[in-house]
């Protein structure tokens, strides 16, 4: 169970991990300092970047909280945000995103309005390098299906940007941690298994765009990609595994019959991963992301 500090009402945790972050990391905080909801903390954890990163944190030692610790990875980053946090709401958020300046306060009006099992999330926008908007991405719709339905649409890996999200403090003290996974495509879709299949947790669409989601050139391999789309496998399995019998039979078998309905979006999408051996040796991480992300918001 991760260790919180003792929980102030209204205020919102936001953490920031941060490694070799330099580019883009001074609008991100801006964003977030800016923000028109005002009762927030923000936690910076340096995970050991080697770059000029911790000199642009001194810049805003007076409206930060900074955490340096030798590189450990993601997870550990968030973890140790997390152990520092006093908030009642939790928001991951990432050094090259920006966030509108009222993100935060259009997320805790929703949120205030269900009780502490609901993930709050909305929409969001692309953007480039230079900060110029690409297009707009609407996230995938769970309000109106029951909370079985978007079980097996998690499942099946319609994963949440999580930067978009907010979460009740209460899911961490429960027990719930972002896992330290060797892949860092899996370490949100891990968790947003393990907050709805093993906690419960609801979700609710924002139907507007609260963030600036960037692409750029920070690279991961497309060979990997199919290794990624393995590992996530993985993951679900595992996450089934701790269920029931009968529970971990119902999920297997739905997801069986939810996957027949869109086979033929599953023939496009692998054909669209063959495509990309036509690409550069490098994709970016985030427009792995994008793409299982697009052809699933078809659904």
């Amino acid at each position: 169970m991760t260790e919180l500090t003792d929980i102030s009402d209204e205020l919102v945790s936001i953490i920031i991990p941060i490694y070799n972050s330099e580019k883009f990391l001074k609008y991100s905080l801006d964003s977030v300092i800016n923000q028109t909801y005002k009762n927030i903390e923000v936690i910076c954890i340096d995970d050991g970047s080697t770059d000029p990163s911790k000199e642009i944190l001194k810049q805003y030692s007076d409206k930060i909280q900074v955490i340096s610790q030798k590189n450990q990875g993601l997870a550990s980053a968030l973890n140790n945000g997390l152990s520092k946090a006093s908030g009642k709401w939790i928001k991951w958020f990432s050094p090259d995103d920006v966030m509108f300046p009222n993100a935060i306060e259009t997320l805790v009006n929703q949120i205030k309005k269900f009780p502490d099992n609901t993930i709050v999330y909305s929409n969001w926008e692309i953007i480039d390098e230079k900060g110029k908007k690409i297009r707009d991405f609407s996230e995938s719709d769970y309000n109106n299906l029951s909370e079985f339905d978007y079980n097996i649409r998690l499942l099946d890996g319609q994963q949440i940007n999580v930067n978009t999200t907010l979460i009740p403090s209460s899911l961490f003290q429960k027990g719930c941690i972002f896992r330290n996974l060797d892949d860092p495509v899996a370490i949100d879709y891990d968790f947003f298994l393990q907050a709805a299949i093993l906690y419960k947790m609801k979700f609710f669409l924002i139907q507007k765009s609260l963030i600036q989601y960037r692409i750029h050139s920070k690279q991961l391999s497309h060979n990997n990609i199919l290794s990624t789309l393995n590992f996530l496998e993985q993951i679900k399995n595992e996450i089934l595994s701790k269920l029931s019998n009968d529970e971990k039979f119902l999920y297997i078998n739905s997801l069986k019959n939810y996957k027949k309905t869109y086979s033929l979006l599953k023939i496009v999408m692998l054909y669209g991963l063959k495509l990309l051996k036509i690409l550069p040796s490098n994709i970016s991480e985030r427009i792995l992301v994008f793409y299982l992300n697009s052809i699933r918001s078809k659904r």
